[in-house]
Protein backbone atom coordinates (compact mmCIF):
# COMPACT_ATOMS: atom_id res chain seq x y z
CA UNK A 1 0.00 0.00 0.00
CA UNK A 2 0.88 3.90 -0.98
CA UNK A 3 2.53 5.45 2.06
CA UNK A 4 1.48 8.90 2.60
CA UNK A 5 4.21 11.47 0.52
CA UNK A 6 3.73 14.24 2.90
CA UNK A 7 5.17 11.88 6.25
CA UNK A 8 8.82 10.85 6.89
CA UNK A 9 9.51 7.26 5.29
CA UNK A 10 10.43 6.37 9.29
CA UNK A 11 7.93 8.26 10.98
CA UNK A 12 4.31 9.08 11.10
CA UNK A 13 5.11 12.35 11.11
CA UNK A 14 4.39 15.52 8.53
CA UNK A 15 7.57 16.33 6.52
CA UNK A 16 8.53 20.16 7.73
CA UNK A 17 11.50 22.58 7.47
CA UNK A 18 13.05 21.94 10.92
CA UNK A 19 13.03 18.31 10.07
CA UNK A 20 11.34 17.62 13.48
CA UNK A 21 10.66 13.82 13.57
CA UNK A 22 8.97 14.01 16.99
CA UNK A 23 4.82 14.69 17.11
CA UNK A 24 4.53 16.81 19.98
CA UNK A 25 7.53 18.43 19.13
CA UNK A 26 6.37 19.52 15.89
CA UNK A 27 2.78 19.77 17.63
CA UNK A 28 4.01 22.32 19.68
CA UNK A 29 6.45 24.68 17.17
CA UNK A 30 3.92 24.51 14.99
CA UNK A 31 1.30 26.04 17.58
CA UNK A 32 4.00 28.97 18.60
CA UNK A 33 4.67 29.96 14.47
CA UNK A 34 1.05 29.70 13.40
CA UNK A 35 -0.40 32.23 16.65
CA UNK A 36 2.27 34.67 15.69
CA UNK A 37 1.22 34.33 12.21
CA UNK A 38 -2.37 34.14 12.84
CA UNK A 39 -2.01 37.66 14.81
CA UNK A 40 -0.38 39.23 12.21
CA UNK A 41 -2.58 38.44 9.48
CA UNK A 42 -5.58 39.78 11.21
CA UNK A 43 -4.23 43.30 10.67
CA UNK A 44 -3.59 42.80 6.82
CA UNK A 45 -6.20 43.75 4.15
CA UNK A 46 -7.09 41.68 1.16
CA UNK A 47 -8.73 43.86 -1.49
CA UNK A 48 -10.35 40.28 -2.78
CA UNK A 49 -12.01 37.10 -1.54
CA UNK A 50 -11.21 34.30 -3.49
CA UNK A 51 -9.23 31.07 -4.06
CA UNK A 52 -5.74 32.63 -4.45
CA UNK A 53 -6.44 34.69 -1.15
CA UNK A 54 -7.15 31.63 0.83
CA UNK A 55 -3.91 30.04 -0.15
CA UNK A 56 -1.92 32.85 0.40
CA UNK A 57 -3.38 32.91 4.25
CA UNK A 58 -2.62 29.25 4.11
CA UNK A 59 0.68 30.20 2.89
CA UNK A 60 1.69 32.90 5.04
CA UNK A 61 0.20 30.52 8.54
CA UNK A 62 2.26 27.64 7.42
CA UNK A 63 5.16 28.85 5.01
CA UNK A 64 7.35 28.56 7.51
CA UNK A 65 6.60 24.81 8.69
CA UNK A 66 5.90 22.84 5.56
CA UNK A 67 6.92 22.99 2.12
CA UNK A 68 3.88 22.99 0.23
CA UNK A 69 1.74 25.40 2.12
CA UNK A 70 -0.34 27.01 -0.08
CA UNK A 71 -0.92 24.38 -2.75
CA UNK A 72 -3.74 21.90 -2.84
CA UNK A 73 -3.25 18.34 -1.41
CA UNK A 74 -2.47 16.03 -3.57
CA UNK A 75 -4.05 13.28 -1.97
CA UNK A 76 -7.36 12.23 -0.59
CA UNK A 77 -7.54 12.02 3.45
CA UNK A 78 -9.93 10.56 6.32
CA UNK A 79 -10.46 12.07 10.04
CA UNK A 80 -12.40 9.91 12.78
CA UNK A 81 -14.69 12.51 14.39
CA UNK A 82 -15.70 11.56 17.59
CA UNK A 83 -18.79 14.39 17.42
CA UNK A 84 -19.89 12.02 14.62
CA UNK A 85 -19.93 8.97 16.50
CA UNK A 86 -16.36 8.06 15.19
CA UNK A 87 -17.26 9.03 11.20
CA UNK A 88 -15.43 10.95 8.77
CA UNK A 89 -16.18 14.15 6.69
CA UNK A 90 -15.87 13.05 3.08
CA UNK A 91 -13.52 15.70 1.81
CA UNK A 92 -13.37 16.58 -1.69
CA UNK A 93 -11.27 14.44 -3.89
CA UNK A 94 -8.00 16.03 -5.02
CA UNK A 95 -8.99 16.54 -8.87
CA UNK A 96 -12.34 18.37 -7.48
CA UNK A 97 -10.67 21.02 -5.03
CA UNK A 98 -10.22 23.79 -7.77
CA UNK A 99 -13.46 23.72 -9.58
CA UNK A 100 -15.40 23.37 -5.48
CA UNK A 101 -13.51 26.71 -4.70
CA UNK A 102 -14.58 28.55 -7.63
CA UNK A 103 -18.14 27.80 -7.28
CA UNK A 104 -17.89 28.85 -3.43
CA UNK A 105 -16.28 31.88 -4.07
CA UNK A 106 -18.52 32.81 -6.68
CA UNK A 107 -21.44 32.63 -4.08
CA UNK A 108 -18.79 34.72 -1.45
CA UNK A 109 -18.84 37.13 -3.71
CA UNK A 110 -22.57 38.00 -4.02
CA UNK A 111 -22.45 38.96 -0.68
CA UNK A 112 -22.73 42.59 -0.23
CA UNK A 113 -23.49 44.50 3.51
CA UNK A 114 -25.88 47.37 2.83
CA UNK A 115 -26.01 47.99 6.78
CA UNK A 116 -29.73 46.20 6.96
CA UNK A 117 -28.73 43.10 5.71
CA UNK A 118 -26.36 41.56 8.80
CA UNK A 119 -27.57 38.99 9.84
CA UNK A 120 -28.31 37.60 6.10
CA UNK A 121 -24.76 37.87 5.02
CA UNK A 122 -23.43 35.86 8.88
CA UNK A 123 -26.06 33.88 7.82
CA UNK A 124 -25.23 33.00 4.66
CA UNK A 125 -21.41 33.03 5.62
CA UNK A 126 -21.63 30.37 7.84
CA UNK A 127 -22.44 27.93 4.91
CA UNK A 128 -19.73 29.49 2.77
CA UNK A 129 -17.23 29.29 4.93
CA UNK A 130 -18.67 25.46 5.93
CA UNK A 131 -18.44 24.71 2.21
CA UNK A 132 -14.94 25.49 2.06
CA UNK A 133 -13.57 23.83 5.13
CA UNK A 134 -15.84 20.84 3.50
CA UNK A 135 -13.64 21.07 0.27
CA UNK A 136 -10.08 20.49 2.46
CA UNK A 137 -8.19 21.87 -0.40
CA UNK A 138 -4.79 21.82 2.27
CA UNK A 139 -3.06 18.58 3.74
CA UNK A 140 -3.01 20.26 7.05
CA UNK A 141 -4.56 23.77 8.48
CA UNK A 142 -7.22 24.25 6.76
CA UNK A 143 -9.68 25.44 10.13
CA UNK A 144 -7.02 28.00 11.19
CA UNK A 145 -6.92 28.96 7.27
CA UNK A 146 -10.70 29.08 7.09
CA UNK A 147 -11.35 30.85 10.05
CA UNK A 148 -8.82 33.66 9.83
CA UNK A 149 -10.48 34.05 5.76
CA UNK A 150 -13.37 34.45 7.48
CA UNK A 151 -12.31 37.17 9.86
CA UNK A 152 -10.73 38.90 7.46
CA UNK A 153 -13.74 38.42 5.00
CA UNK A 154 -15.82 39.76 7.87
CA UNK A 155 -13.55 42.62 8.59
CA UNK A 156 -13.64 43.87 5.11
CA UNK A 157 -17.11 44.34 5.36
CA UNK A 158 -16.73 46.21 8.16
CA UNK A 159 -17.73 43.94 10.85
CA UNK A 160 -16.36 44.38 14.50
CA UNK A 161 -14.73 40.38 15.04
CA UNK A 162 -14.12 39.29 17.83
CA UNK A 163 -11.42 36.84 16.79
CA UNK A 164 -10.14 36.33 20.37
CA UNK A 165 -13.80 34.42 21.08
CA UNK A 166 -13.01 32.25 18.02
CA UNK A 167 -9.22 31.63 19.11
CA UNK A 168 -10.83 30.49 22.94
CA UNK A 169 -13.11 28.03 21.17
CA UNK A 170 -10.89 26.34 18.78
CA UNK A 171 -12.04 23.01 19.53
CA UNK A 172 -15.82 23.96 19.49
CA UNK A 173 -15.18 26.21 16.15
CA UNK A 174 -13.54 22.65 14.26
CA UNK A 175 -16.25 20.69 15.64
CA UNK A 176 -19.16 22.79 14.29
CA UNK A 177 -17.17 23.04 10.96
CA UNK A 178 -17.65 19.38 10.80
CA UNK A 179 -21.55 19.01 11.27
CA UNK A 180 -21.65 22.21 8.45
CA UNK A 181 -19.87 19.56 6.21
CA UNK A 182 -22.81 16.26 6.05
CA UNK A 183 -23.95 17.55 2.92
CA UNK A 184 -28.26 16.93 3.06
CA UNK A 185 -27.52 16.04 6.94
CA UNK A 186 -25.41 19.42 8.21
CA UNK A 187 -26.36 20.95 11.31
CA UNK A 188 -24.97 25.05 10.82
CA UNK A 189 -26.87 26.09 14.05
CA UNK A 190 -23.63 25.36 16.01
CA UNK A 191 -21.48 27.35 13.78
CA UNK A 192 -23.82 30.49 13.47
CA UNK A 193 -24.52 30.29 16.90
CA UNK A 194 -20.12 31.56 17.16
CA UNK A 195 -20.17 33.56 14.03
CA UNK A 196 -23.01 35.43 15.30
CA UNK A 197 -21.36 36.08 18.31
CA UNK A 198 -18.02 36.65 17.11
CA UNK A 199 -19.45 38.99 14.22
CA UNK A 200 -22.17 40.42 15.79
CA UNK A 201 -22.05 40.18 19.33
CA UNK A 202 -25.37 38.56 19.81
CA UNK A 203 -25.86 35.35 21.84
CA UNK A 204 -28.75 32.98 20.03
CA UNK A 205 -27.89 30.49 22.32
CA UNK A 206 -30.32 29.41 24.63
CA UNK A 207 -29.18 30.15 28.52
CA UNK A 208 -28.83 26.91 30.41
CA UNK A 209 -27.66 27.07 33.46
CA UNK A 210 -24.71 24.93 35.05
CA UNK A 211 -24.86 23.89 39.06
CA UNK A 212 -22.94 27.06 39.37
CA UNK A 213 -25.57 29.51 37.69
CA UNK A 214 -22.71 30.33 35.24
CA UNK A 215 -23.64 30.15 31.42
CA UNK A 216 -20.86 27.69 29.40
CA UNK A 217 -21.77 28.57 26.10
CA UNK A 218 -19.31 26.79 23.83
CA UNK A 219 -19.05 23.68 25.96
CA UNK A 220 -20.80 21.27 23.85
CA UNK A 221 -22.08 20.47 20.19
CA UNK A 222 -25.15 18.27 20.79
CA UNK A 223 -24.24 16.00 23.16
CA UNK A 224 -20.75 15.76 22.45
CA UNK A 225 -18.72 17.43 25.74
CA UNK A 226 -15.58 19.59 23.12
CA UNK A 227 -13.80 19.84 26.19
CA UNK A 228 -13.03 15.81 25.44
CA UNK A 229 -11.94 16.78 21.42
CA UNK A 230 -8.64 15.34 21.02
CA UNK A 231 -6.82 16.65 17.91
CA UNK A 232 -6.00 13.32 15.39
CA UNK A 233 -3.91 13.09 12.42
CA UNK A 234 -5.62 12.89 8.97
CA UNK A 235 -4.64 9.54 7.72
CA UNK A 236 -4.20 8.77 3.78
CA UNK A 237 -7.10 6.63 1.71
CA UNK A 238 -5.80 5.40 -1.30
Amino acid sequence: MMRDPYLYEDVDVLKNRADIKDAELLQKAEADITNLAMSALYGHKYEKFNTETLCDIHRSIFGQIFDWAGEFRTIQMIKYEEVLGGDTVKYAYPKEIKKQLTDVMKELAKLKRTGENSHDIVFKLVRIIASIWHTHPFREGNTRTVIVFAILFAKHLEFEVNHELLKANSSYVRNALVWGSQGIYSKYEYLENIFFDAFLHENILPETPTSNDTISKYEKIGDYKVKNYVERPHKYKK
